[in-house]
């Protein structure tokens, strides 16, 4: 390759968290000028608050290489979606995305870059790993709310996060982040696993290494059970895009109807016998499979809907997930 011929973004999407999203640019920019000469490198904040927070947050910084759009249109897929246009436009080739509340590990952009020009992968999955701003309660910790598995170094994977991903925009062609999920979430293991299903790889990169910083409101029994159930929706809905007919959908609520019974017998159990990790893993089963039944019964958990009403999150499940209505060919949501 010839000095500076790929051009990549990473791209951090944020909302409502500016002093966060301030602190990841400035961490993240510090990688980008160190990087190989190979790859010119620029960072895109995506500020899906209207009013510009997470923008002015940044603009303050007076950092070069960084620039801030606003998405109006609320939810997750939008951003996505905002920073695949803005990329494509500029005629970038590689776009990195990474959580606002996330902390590179040194390192971390050399070895996702590293990585992805050794394999000519589709897309490279690096490992997020957990630290805790406040120590959790050992029935956090021993339900493993927050574990992540580090696979081996250059596994290959069927579907990946956009908590710490690189993608090739060439492989990428037409996919698109689904907009149907995009209060619910679940569109990058959509958008990844559609990837793989076309032939795309997905190799993990085990050294590239994002901090998920956990806030202290999420270290509760509260928020990791909702978190699970959300989980559980997701994968519900997308076996059912990926399966067919009534039969996937007996297959999704009779699987999530056998998860709850077995995590509250094992809750059960686990309170009666004071095994604390018994008790707490039982609790996320249920709550997972909770999540899969709702999935099943056509009801969808949109776990990023600006609402303080729990149960308004409760919605009908979108009729389709169907490829075509997240391709680049159909018209932008925005």
């Amino acid at each position: 390759m010839t000095e500076s011929s790929v051009h990549a973004t990473v791209a951090i999407l944020t909302f409502h968290r500016p002093a966060q999203v301030r602190e990841t640019v400035q961490l993240v920019h510090d990688q980008v000028i160190a990087a190989p000469p190979w790859c010119a490198l620029e960072v895109l904040v995506v500020d899906n608050d209207p009013s510009g927070s997470g923008r002015d947050a940044v603009a303050a910084l007076g950092l070069p290489d960084v620039r801030c759009v606003i998405e109006p249109v609320p939810g997750i897929s939008a951003g996505r979606n905002r920073a695949l246009d803005e990329v494509s436009a500029s005629g970038g080739d590689l776009l990195l995305f990474i959580d606002d509340d996330g902390t590179p590990a040194p390192g971390w952009l050399e070895r996702m870059l590293e990585r992805w020009r050794e394999t000519d992968a589709a897309a490279v999955a690096g490992w997020v790993d957990t630290r805790y701003r406040t120590r959790p309660s050992p029935w956090i910790r021993a339900g493993g709310f927050f574990e992540r598995r580090r696979f081996a170094d250059g596994a290959e994977r069927p579907a990946a996060a956009c908590g710490n991903l690189l993608l090739d925009l060439r492989q990428l062609g037409d996919l698109r982040f689904n907009t149907a999920l995009g209060l619910s979430g679940g569109e990058d293991t959509l958008l990844t696993r559609t990837l793989v299903a076309r032939g795309g790889r997905i190799v993990f990169a085990r050294d590239a290494v994002v901090v998920d910083q956990v806030a202290t409101d999420r270290v509760t029994r509260r928020w990791v059970l909702a978190r699970q159930l959300s989980h559980g929706n997701t994968a519900g809905l997308l076996d059912l895009h990926f399966g067919s007919g009534p039969l996937t959908r007996m297959r999704v609520l009779a699987g999530g109807g056998g998860r709850v019974a077995v995590g509250l017998a094992r809750a059960g159990w686990g309170a009666v016998t004071r095994d604390l990790r018994t008790d707490a893993r039982g609790w996320r089963l249920a709550a997972r499979g909770a999540g899969m039944a709702l999935a099943g019964l056509g009801l969808s958990w949109n776990e990023y809907a600006r609402t303080v009403r729990p149960l308004s999150r409760l919605v009908r499940a979108p009729r389709s997930l169907a490829p075509g209505s997240f391709s680049r060919g159909e018209a932008s949501a925005r």
